[in-house]
This record gives structure tokens, C-alpha cells and sequence, in this order.
């Protein structure tokens, strides 16, 4: 997993920013240090500045392969496993404020367990194929 980002308050995460941060700042570099040169897929969800012509556009020469917004349901939360993992690991106890939530968000991130990676990896194709059965709409 990669490291989480977080904005500061007051961010307004549009496509430029995102472009500028999250994928320039993180992902680009994926495809050198993480995956050393091999095929991988990059997914995200259906935020609207992932959805903008400039982020797809990026997307197209900057990663070797990646789930368009053509392709991807915005009713996708059931594709996102570890999101869900992470949520109720971080999420187990009350938090006083912003600073408590992000240290427990990156608590959280750093032990979950590979074998957790690996089994939500695993289970994608069957997540994908429900969410075809449900033509995008929500499923479990």
C-alpha cells in the first residue's frame, strides 16, 4: 500500500490539485519504485476530479493501464475492499479530533496485513464481477 495523503483543511481537492499531489507526487513514481517496470493497474474511484478529461488524459501517458471513468460505476464502494478494512480498524474508537483520526488512519494503513492485500487482490475479479451483474449498481 502506498502512504496515505492527507490535504490540509481548507484544499480544494479539483483535478489540478489532484493531478499535482496524488498522482505526479505519488503515483507516477509507483511505476519505478513499487512495481520496477512491470505491468500494473491503477484504480481509483468516481471523485470528480478523477473523473476529469485533464486526470484521464494523464492517466493515459503516465500509467502503464488503468480503469477509465467510462468503465468504472460510481456506485463502486464494494470495489474498494480495503477501504472498508481500513474504516473499521481506525474507526474503533472515538477520536477527539482531526490529528487523532489521521494518526489512527495511518496506524491503521500500516497493519493491515499483507494477507489481507493479498486476499482483497484476489477477490477483485469476483467484486467485478458482481458489480457487472448489478449493472453498477451497489451489491455485497
Amino acid at each position: 500500500m502506498t502512504p496515505l495523503h492527507f490535504y490540509e483543511k481548507g484544499v480544494k481537492t479539483g483535478a489540478q490539485v489532484y493531478q499535482k499531489d496524488v498522482l505526479q507526487g505519488v503515483v507516477k513514481q509507483l511505476n519505478t519504485t513499487v512495481f520496477n517496470g512491470q505491468k500494473w493497474d491503477f484504480q481509483q474511484d468516481s471523485a470528480p476530479a478523477h473523473k476529469t478529461e485533464m486526470t484521464q488524459e494523464w492517466l493515459l501517458r503516465n500509467v502503464p493501464d488503468f480503469i477509465s471513468d467510462q468503465d468504472w460505476p460510481s456506485g463502486s464502494s464494494g470495489l474498494n475492499p480495503l477501504d472498508y478494512k481500513l474504516e473499521d480498524m481506525a474507526c474503533r474508537k472515538h477520536h477527539t479530533n482531526l490529528d487523532c483520526l489521521k494518526r489512527s488512519l495511518v496506524k491503521a494503513a500500516a497493519e493491515i496485513p499483507l494477507e489481507t492485500v493479498r486476499a482483497g487482490i484476489a477477490e477483485w475479479p469476483e467484486c467485478l464481477k458482481a458489480c457487472v451483474g448489478a449493472e453498477g449498481d451497489h451489491f455485497e
